[in-house]
């Protein structure tokens, strides 16, 4: 389990620490891979442009930087390079023009938006209708289902008021995840800044469902990777649900 895919960078404007910094500190942590995935460009049909995420120009830069630091510690870890991004159908054909020219080792979902967010307010601004929680679903399978993605963060960041609902949406969304394969990931930076997510029943659900689960540290800054106490609490925490998270060479089939 000394693995870690989800790891961001100063270029998505909210992240800090070099590179090299996150790498030394992922080989102090006893880590024997390191996945980058920071949160990708995207292009948008309007002038809108997140401030959470890379310019399209900075890509080229954080691609060479990491394949020169895989060479340089080749003999003390796997560093693998990818990007974590939303699907937006919209879009989806110019973002996959764009990574195909970058020679990536993996993708990760990470889809924090219904619809898209350039022209429709993002779940997160309040609790979603039932039918936006249906499209959240919907729209990240579809996502899914291009082959593009090696595994799906934070799964239960989507949020709803009735837990009913909820139960039965995730019931169905585990299930089709399980069905595809895609790995689910526990949060730890959600653990770690108590946010609304991991959510227990989402992970009730996972555990009856028998979904395929990493833990990702979603780190954004080097010390998260040495926090080894979050990832002993998340790891007993799926224990206790009889969840044992995959092992990197489970992944490691699914586009690595």
């Amino acid at each position: 389990m000394r693995y870690n895919l989800h790891t961001h960078t100063y270029r998505c404007n909210h992240a800090s620490g070099d590179d090299r910094e996150y790498v030394e500190a992922a080989i102090k942590a006893g880590m024997k891979t390191l996945g980058f995935a920071d949160h990708c460009p995207q292009f948008f049909p309007t002038d809108y442009y997140s401030n959470f995420r890379m310019r399209p120009e900075k890509a080229a830069e954080y691609v060479e930087s990491l394949r020169a630091l895989k060479k340089e510690y080749r003999d003390d870890i796997e560093i693998l390079i990818g990007f974590e991004t939303e699907y937006y159908p919209e879009t989806f054909d110019k973002f996959r023009d764009f990574i195909a020219g970058l020679d990536l080792d993996y993708m990760i979902m990470g889809q924090h938006f219904i619809h898209n967010e350039y022209d429709v307010p993002g779940y997160r601004a309040s609790d979603p209708s039932c039918e936006d929680a249906r499209q959240y679903v919907n729209q990240t399978l579809e996502g899914l289902r291009t082959g593009l993605f090696t595994y799906i963060a934070h799964p239960d960041i989507l949020r709803h008021s009735d837990p009913v609902f909820y139960r039965e949406l995730m019931k169905d969304y585990c299930s089709q995840l399980k069905e595809m394969d895609i790995p689910i990931e526990y949060n730890i930076l959600g653990y770690r800044n108590k946010k609304w997510y991991p959510n227990p029943l989402f992970w009730q659900v996972a555990a009856e469902t028998g979904n395929k689960v990493v833990l990702g540290y979603d780190a954004h800054e080097p010390g998260a990777l040495l926090e080894k106490n979050n990832f002993d609490a998340c790891m007993g925490y799926l224990n206790m649900l009889g969840i044992t998270p995959a092992r990197f060479s489970e992944i490691k089939n699914r586009k690595l």
